[in-house]
């Protein structure tokens, strides 16, 4: 990572849990591919709940997305969002 101050680049893909026609989870939450600057470090990491830190108790298809900074000082610049069809 860059020092503190200096701006990072975070590319997220994200793919939500996958539910069937009856609303039971069939897959898990999943980080297809996360890179900080240009480098990756986490590919295809599943995430089988909701982190500690969520709003709520129970996973959802589709919901908000919060980004969430809580060891100090955080500043969040050009957040673009792209819906991508994943597999």
């Amino acid at each position: 990572s860059k020092a503190p101050g200096e701006w990072q680049k975070l590319i997220v893909t994200f793919r939500a849990p996958r539910f069937d026609a009856g609303g039971k989870k069939v897959e898990n939450a999943k980080f297809v591919k996360v890179s900080l600057n240009g480098q990756v470090i986490h590919h295809n990491v599943e995430v089988p709940a909701p982190t500690r830190g969520s709003l709520f108790k129970d996973e959802k298809p589709n919901g908000p997305i919060m980004l969430q900074g809580d060891h100090g000082p955080v500043a969040f610049r050009k957040i673009i969002l792209k819906p991508v069809k994943l597999d």
